[in-house]
């Protein structure tokens, strides 16, 4: 009811006519931009480094994730563990899995869309808001729901109405015909050099908590280039393709 309410204050009627909803997104997108940091902070985010502690609950083991990445399509994620290493990089339309100092691996088409759905989680605002021609907005129980739609892909972000922030995100993936959404909860927000970030995250697969995350260090305007989303240079003419568990391979 309260959510509803915060909706009708701002003249976001739902239900209204279809003429009037691009203005309705609009005030909720640039609602969250404000709430976010502002325009010209939100810029930092289009080259960034995170780094992160994990947890992965399923073998109880500490690691490491560090993501970099450089709008509109590149994502580097390099998760480190005790016992092994594995790095994850998206490039455009193309995606590369290295397991150690193995050859890097071609991603298949299921590994490359659970890439880009994760860079997808990873929008801010604004970046929602230079997309807003393929999101559709509508209210689920206490929360403002937007959904992207994109290569044929779908993420819905769920933005808490009383303060603009994405709590959690759900991202969907067609595995052997079936879908499985894979949610991510956002919480112990704090701002970061004028940014409101989200410092952890718990991730879980096909309603399993799988994973929790902290965040470590972030690094804003992040100085990236060509070769950050390459194989490493000794590998780069033993590219193998391989077929992997998707599943597995979303859940960290």
């Amino acid at each position: 009811m309260q959510l509803r309410l915060i909706v009708l204050m701002l003249g976001l009627v739902i239900c209204g006519s279809a003429s009037t909803e691009p203005a309705k997104l609009q005030d909720v997108l640039e609602q969250m931009i404000s709430a976010y940091g502002s325009e010209r902070n939100l810029r930092k985010l289009d080259s960034v480094i995170q780094e992160w502690d994990l947890l992965a609950l399923s073998r109880s083991k500490q690691g490491n994730d560090k993501r970099s990445i450089q709008l509109p399509d590149r994502l580097k994620v390099e998760l480190t563990y005790p016992d092994k290493q594995e790095t994850r990089i998206l490039n455009g339309n193309a995606g590369l899995v290295v397991f150690g100092d193995r050859a890097p691996t071609l991603a298949n088409d299921m590994q490359r869309d659970a890439m880009r759905l994760q860079l997808m989680r990873l929008f801010s605002p604004l970046t929602l808001r230079e997309r807003a021609d393929s999101l559709r907005m509508s209210v689920d129980d206490d929360y403002l729901t937007l959904t992207l739609t994109e290569h044929k892909l779908r993420v819905v972000y769920f933005v808490n109405a009383e303060d603009w922030r994405v709590e959690k995100v759900v991202g969907t993936l067609t595995i052997n015909g079936g879908e499985m959404d894979f949610l991510t909860e956002y919480s112990d927000f704090a701002v970061v050099e004028g940014i409101l970030v989200h410092h952890r995250e718990d991730k879980y697969a096909g309603g399993v908590n799988t994973a929790v995350l902290r965040l470590r260090r972030i690094e804003f305007d992040a100085k990236l280039d060509d070769e950050d989303f390459q194989a490493p240079e000794n590998d780069k003419e033993s590219v193998i393709a391989t077929v992997t568990s998707t599943i597995a391979y979303e859940r960290e």
